[in-house]
Formats: C-alpha cells, structure tokens, sequence
C-alpha cells in the first residue's frame, strides 16, 4: 500500500502557491465567462475602435494563475473596451 500512495504523489504532484487579494482594472474572460486574465497596471500602445493595444503587468490563468510582466517582456495584449472592469478578486498564484 505504501508504494501505490508514493505512486500516486509522484503522479500528481501538488501545486504550491499562495492567496492573495487582486485588485484589478482589466479583466478578460474566456468563452465560458470564467477569468483568464487580470490586468493591474497597463499603457496604452495603440487605440483603434474598439480594441486597445496594452503593455501590463498582471496575472493569468495557465493551469493556475502566475504572474506575467509585458514591461520587461517587450510583448503586449490586445483587449476591448468592454473588458475594463474595476474590482478585486481572491487567487491562489502558483509559485
């Protein structure tokens, strides 16, 4: 039996983070309107109509969320504007 438990942890191994409180200015959601980003702090690269061109700092939602940096990165997002939502939410980032 102790060898199918150490089989078992070894298979799935737990993802260690921590909570904390977000309070976010930008959040896009996926297609079953579950949050897939949180955005804290942003510029803004290009406006066309409806969209905007960002470089942020926040988090994602990959298999649990971590945080991403475009500032340092040099990449950028592309949003709407209905996505500009202030708020605050509770989530476990993963370390």
């Amino acid at each position: 039996m102790k060898k199918y438990i150490e089989f078992i942890s070894e298979q799935a191994p737990t993802k260690i983070g921590k909570f904390i409180n977000v309070d976010y200015k930008i959040i896009v959601r996926d297609l079953k309107d579950k949050p897939k980003l949180l955005i804290t702090d942003f510029t803004i690269v290009n406006h066309e109509d409806n969209k905007l061109k960002i470089k942020a700092k926040g988090y994602i939602n990959e298999k649990g969320w971590t945080s991403f940096d475009d500032f340092k990165d040099d990449t950028t997002h592309t949003v709407w504007n209905k996505n500009f939502e202030n708020g605050s939410k509770r989530i476990k980032v993963l370390s």
